[in-house]
């Protein structure tokens, strides 16, 4: 048995444990400070230079703003699920528990708030265009993580069938 693996395993969990600390912390400070981001944002042109002209009450640079505003809190209250998600299922796996339903759950999770991410995006995305590049990341994303979950639910079943066996 290998025991040199064993020490960078470990690491990387960690190392993992506390970027997803950084990153809640990354969320709470941009909940906290998500009107200042976003006018930033807005203000520098980023986002706020074209939208859907066939919806005449984006005409609106005062409405339009709103709409990436309630995009960017609805995205980041979304976040918080999936750290939970990430954090619980890097806790499994410190425990050894690997192939378990739990861990599925939580990556069913993540892969769900990430296309919730990526509808919200798009449909905000009517009022900045901007915002549908946002969206693909949240559905390339999800679809990598639902990938994951499936050859994890396969993996599952097939050491259930093996156990069976044995």
């Amino acid at each position: 048995m290998n025991t040199s693996s064993k020490p960078s395993y470990s690491v990387w969990l960690n190392l993992t444990l506390a970027a997803s600390g950084v990153f809640f912390i990354c969320c709470l400070l941009g909940d906290i400070f998500g009107y200042s981001f976003c006018k930033y944002c807005w203000d520098s042109g980023l986002f706020k230079n074209d939208y859907l002209r066939c919806l005449s009450f984006l005409k609106d640079e005062h409405i339009r703003f709103v709409v990436f505003m309630t995009c960017f809190y609805l995205s980041t209250g979304i976040t918080y699920l999936i750290i939970f998600g990430v954090v619980n299922l890097l806790r499994n796996i410190k425990k050894g528990v690997i192939f378990d339903k739990k861990n599925t759950f939580y990556m069913s999770l993540v892969s769900i708030c990430c296309f919730l991410i990526c509808l919200i995006c798009i449909i905000g995305s009517f009022a900045s265009y901007a915002l549908f590049f946002i969206s693909l990341i949240g559905l390339f994303v999800g679809l990598i993580v639902q990938c994951v979950r499936l050859v994890m639910d396969k993996a599952i079943d097939m050491r259930s069938e093996l156990d069976l066996t044995v």
